[in-house]
């Protein structure tokens, strides 16, 4: 069993980017937006702000009232896409009930879309020669496969859960590798079957240690998107089942640790690719 280790790439990609935005004749700008007062939320944005101040990135947290409706966070949406000084934005999620989520998504500007989440972007990716934006998350998974030399082609890929945010751009990123994808979700019928002939096995349902050995083909590749509280421990964990499927397994995202890191290093990623097309 060899780990994917998410913190030790990303620490990587921090370096290579630094030296990136050095060489720029500008200070590139992210903006993120954080509606409500939820502390995971606050304390990833806190995080990921701080990462991009440490490689030479700029830019604010612009905070809304937990009460906010649709129509204040587009308008600030608004406001940010036409400000020529910011290069990428990104909106927090999940944001309150209260707010249509796909409405906020479909307002961002594409072309400053650093979270890869605009449905703009996602179909991008489906379409073959264009130039999209990836999810900060699926691009992370694809960063961590090319680093330990996992070669998806010709490989059977199972994906668990069917986001817009991270399993359907994963597919598209995927298929782009010649993989064949299969996406899994709460409908799906014989799942664990379908699971243990994957190659590649990728979950993102957020259900702590759901997975244990009978869903697993022995040396498979676990990439766990997964982050919870296990009840019992108390601790973090995954999707998952680490201690079940760590000796069948030939790789494996450890959680914490592995693709959370990555997600965060590939959102300034995308705001570096972004700021050296100059495209604000």
């Amino acid at each position: 069993m060899n780990l994917l280790d998410g913190q030790k790439l990303s620490q990587k990609l921090y370096s290579s980017l630094k030296e990136e935005v050095n060489k720029l004749n500008f200070v590139p700008n992210l903006d993120i937006i954080l509606v409500g007062d939820d502390p995971a939320s606050i304390k990833y944005v806190e995080l990921k702000n701080k990462k991009a101040i440490e490689i030479g990135i700029g830019g604010q947290i612009h905070r809304l009232d937990k009460n906010s409706n649709t129509q204040e966070v587009l308008n600030l949406i608004n406001k940010l896409n036409q400000d020529s000084n910011i290069t990428g934005l990104m909106v927090q999620l999940p944001l309150p009930t209260q707010i249509d989520t796909a409405k906020v998504l479909l307002s961002i500007d594409p072309r400053k879309d650093a979270d890869g989440l605009s449905p703009i972007n996602l179909g991008l990716l489906f379409q073959k020669g264009q130039q999209g934006i990836a999810s900060a998350t699926a691009l992370g998974i694809i960063k961590l496969l090319e680093e330990y030399n996992i070669d998806p082609s010709g490989k059977n890929a199972v994906i668990i859960g069917r986001s817009s945010e991270v399993s359907l751009p994963l597919f598209a990123l995927l298929m782009d590798k010649d993989c064949t994808v299969t996406i899994c979700h709460s409908h799906t019928q014989n799942l664990a079957e379908i699971c243990q002939q994957a190659d590649i096995l990728i979950s993102a349902i957020g259900k702590p240690k759901f997975f244990g050995r009978e869903y697993v083909k022995s040396g498979a590749t676990i990439i766990d998107v997964g982050f919870a509280t296990d009840p019992i421990t108390g601790k973090t964990t995954g999707d998952f089942d680490f201690d079940q499927i760590k000796d069948i397994v030939e790789f494996i995202t450890p959680v914490p640790g592995g693709v959370g890191p990555m997600t965060v290093a590939s959102l300034l990623y995308n705001t570096v690719q972004i700021a050296q097309k100059n495209i604000i």
